[in-house]
């Protein structure tokens, strides 16, 4: 992507991400971002091209901030942990009308990432469970291409807001709850108690 067209796709995400995205036109995104309107549409062709590729985006840097969490010298629960944190700092910026404008006015765009997004984050909770395993800090009975399509399967129950409304819960309070119930079902006691002691202090998980 060129540099100027990257620089308009993430001020735009930002946007969408501060005030949802069917309340945003393209006249309003023009001058959120300072540009003119012919400007923006000399780099997409419509607004479902933007949404596309500030999709695109945000899912790059989603798995640019895990794989910078998975390079570092952290056992699994510690890995874990701080894809929480990290989970949970950025979805608690997010619209809570955004899932909601996605499924219904982007259908396509939300499949699209959907799709990109679900082999790549996969690989990366199975690469997780079979380290836990390995270190003997998660249950040695996992099956983890079960549990991972379950994972998978259980964000995008959470990012839909069907089951547990936006209007009642934060997303990010609801991931926190989630990540809660998944760490302590895959933990074995060594794990919990490495968990117990990595929280201790930990205000948001």
């Amino acid at each position: 992507m060129e540099e100027k067209k990257m620089e308009i796709v993430k001020s735009a995400l930002e946007v969408y991400m501060k005030f949802g995205i069917k309340s945003v036109t393209m006249d309003e995104m023009a001058r959120q971002l300072g540009v003119s309107k012919k400007t923006l549409y000399l780099h997409v062709r419509d607004k479902n091209e933007l949404v596309e590729e500030c999709l695109s985006l945000d899912h790059d840097c989603a798995i640019e901030g895990m794989d910078n969490i998975f390079a570092t010298d952290l056992n699994a629960i510690e890995e874990l942990l701080e894809i929480g944190r990290y989970m949970v700092k950025t979805l608690g910026s997010i619209h809570p009308s955004i899932f909601f404008d996605l499924r219904k006015y982007h259908p396509n765009a939300l499949k699209k990432s959907q799709t990109h997004k679900y082999d790549a984050m996969r690989k990366r909770i199975v690469n997780n469970l079979n380290k836990g395993m390995a270190e003997g800090v998660y249950r040695d009975n996992l099956t983890p291409d079960i549990l991972s399509r379950l994972h998978m399967g259980t964000i995008d129950m959470v990012m839909s807001g069907e089951v547990v409304p936006a209007i009642e819960f934060r997303i990010d309070e609801v991931y926190s709850e989630f990540f809660r119930y998944h760490i302590r079902g895959i933990a074995n006691s060594k794990g919990l108690e490495c968990l117990k002691e990595l929280i201790r202090n930990d205000e948001n998980l």
